[in-house]
């Protein structure tokens, strides 16, 4: 699978993450909710409009997987939640100082087949932050980040591939995390 990409357009104001872990199934969710996007008048759109909803027909959303991650994308492609299971005492601790995120809204990009899934890209390796509570799922190494909301990033590397999500202000103790090498 070709590693997706992240594309950028002006930035969003108002955008909210929520996230929320459950002890009992070692989940951790995230829903992200954006202000509503203006849509120019269609004089054409509106039988259209008025016969999706009549039927119930949503905007088409895309799911990225990778493990036990699933990432959901909106008809925009912006990251719109994302739900993963993990163990914390397989989460490596490390302490890091945070990079500043881009406010530009990121965009993700990937090969989604015709019911709107991207081939799995791959479990990542999870790092914990404790002093800032900051929780990273990584694919590699990180050259920019780009702010969806703020307790949420996303990292990319020189070539715009995606390499890592930042969650930010979790209170997840890990149990017995691992040491890992600042990078």
């Amino acid at each position: 699978m070709k590693h997706p990409t992240v594309y950028t357009t002006t930035p969003a104001t108002g955008v909210s993450a929520v996230m929320r872990w459950d002890e009992q199934s070692s989940t951790l969710t995230c829903e992200v909710t954006y202000p509503p996007l203006a849509a120019p008048p269609d004089p054409q759109n509106n039988l259209s409009d008025l016969l999706d909803a009549r039927f119930g027909i949503g905007a088409p959303r895309y799911v990225l997987t990778a493990g036990t991650l699933s990432m959901l994308v909106d008809q925009h492609h912006r990251l719109t939640g994302l739900d993963f299971y993990t163990n914390p005492e397989r989460w490596a601790v490390r302490t890091s100082e945070l990079a500043e995120p881009s406010d530009e809204t990121p965009h993700i990009e990937s090969e989604f087949d015709a019911h709107g899934h991207a081939d799995d890209m791959g479990a990542p390796e999870v790092f914990y932050e404790p002093r800032d509570g900051t929780l990273y799922l990584s694919w590699g190494n990180v050259s920019h980040w780009y702010g969806i909301a703020p307790t949420l990033a996303i990292g990319v590397d020189d070539d715009e591939r995606l390499t890592q999500i930042r969650l930010s202000s979790l209170t997840i103790p890990p149990r017995r995390g691992k040491s890992a090498e600042m990078g």
